[in-house]
């Protein structure tokens, strides 16, 4: 879910594999067709999918060679490199054990190791006494696995939990798509438990960048008539990141002191959209040291899901030809308190690439989107959100 740097590597690298094969699926998809003399919905998906693919590719490379273009010095310098990266999460020999740091229920909060993993963070969780691990994403709601295949770096899923009475639906996130089974079970959460806590399995899967389609979503507040997500059904009030202490805490109390500065948030289900995301409005925004001048509103996501930038197209198509290619943004946001926040990013970090998203819910008349991801958020050593009351508080309180 949104953009990983070693997976849209990959994606560069590798789009005629992914072509070849789809061509292979609708070839197959045709001749079924033939004989049963009707339309197949799963054909009509993979056309779409293979149609779309084409133009995403296209697209995407296009503001890909405009990113390169801020400068001519390597991208990949910090935090080890891209091939540093490959190794280390590729090498990793274990999986670290579920109850690895201490988690304790009856007090009310949880806390889990968390490590990086294609650029983004990831936990281990249990389902029905099965290990997974999944991306910590404040972008979507759902804990959702991959049952396309088993690996030592996702898990294996072998039919654990049970039917829901909540049908197959197909969903749409920033890395991959495709068609979800939801089903429930007991999860794990470093040694807490939670029955008969729905959750999606990936059955078929087209990505758009990058491996595995394991997500933990952690949005909570849905519209009703959608599945439940995961944080509602534990009943978490808060949570926090951690990445100095590279650790995540779950908490049924809340986490943010009293006396800290908190930014509010926007619910933006009144815009359309069917959850909550973590949004904040945008006092200044800056790309490249100069000012973005808007008549209407810019919104901000947190969303640790992604890690560099994302803007709606609309913004981000009127910044380009100015821009060419984006080297920094400037994010500010004034807190509860009166103060302005400054979140930023800049070429340096190899996180920090810009590119545009479409959200179907956002009417660009009315406000513009950018989302920011890792390369803002690790600067802040940690991000707090109340789940409850609608607030983040960026950094360590005093």
């Amino acid at each position: 879910r949104g953009l990983r740097v070693v997976g849209d590597f990959s994606y560069f690298l590798r789009p005629r594999l992914s072509s070849m094969a789809t061509r292979r699926a609708l070839s197959s998809c045709r001749a079924e067709e033939r004989v049963n003399r009707i339309p197949k919905p799963s054909c009509q998906n993979r056309r779409r999918l293979n149609l779309g693919s084409r133009r995403r590719m296209l697209d995407i490379f296009a503001i890909f060679i405009a990113n390169l273009l801020g400068s001519a010095k390597s991208r990949f310098d910090g935090k080890g490199g891209m091939d540093a990266a490959l190794a280390s999460d590729y090498s990793r020999p274990n999986v670290p054990n579920l109850g690895s740091k201490l988690a304790d229920i009856r007090n009310r909060v949880i806390t889990l190791p968390m490590y990086e993993c294609q650029g983004s963070y990831c936990i281990e969780y249990g389902i029905q006494g099965k290990r997974f691990r999944g991306v910590l994403d404040t972008g979507s709601p759902f804990l959702i696995i991959d049952g396309t295949a088993c690996s030592r770096r996702w898990g294996c899923f072998e039919g654990q939990g049970s039917k829901t009475e909540f049908g197959d639906t197909y969903e749409r996130y920033a890395s991959q798509e495709g068609n979800v089974q939801w089903r429930k079970g007991q999860v794990e959460l470093a040694g807490s438990r939670f029955s008969d806590t729905v959750f999606g399995v990936f059955r078929e899967v087209e990505s758009k960048g990058g491996e595995g389609a394991a997500l933990v979503g952690l949005v909570k507040d849905a519209n009703r008539g959608i599945r439940p997500t995961l944080l509602d059904q534990i009943k978490m009030r808060s949570m926090r990141f951690d990445f100095g202490e590279k650790s995540i805490s779950l908490s049924r109390e809340p986490l943010i002191n009293p006396n800290q500065d908190v930014v509010k948030t926007i619910d933006v289900r009144r815009m359309g959209s069917p959850v909550r995301h973590y949004i904040v409005r945008v006092d200044h925004l800056s790309v490249n040291g100069q000012e973005v001048r808007s008549n209407i509103p810019i919104l901000a996501m947190v969303d640790t899901g992604t890690t560099g930038l994302y803007m709606s197209e609309g913004l981000f198509y009127k910044i380009l030809p100015e821009s060419k290619g984006f080297r920094s943004c400037d994010v500010a946001v004034k807190t509860a308190g009166g103060q302005v926040h400054k979140l930023t990013a800049s070429r340096p970090d190899p996180y920090f690439l810009a590119f545009p998203i479409s959200f179907p819910w956002l009417d660009e008349k009315r406000a513009h989107i950018v989302v920011l991801g890792l390369a803002f958020l690790e600067k802040e050593g940690q991000v707090t959100f109340d789940l409850n009351g609608g607030k983040i508080a960026f950094g360590r309180s005093a």
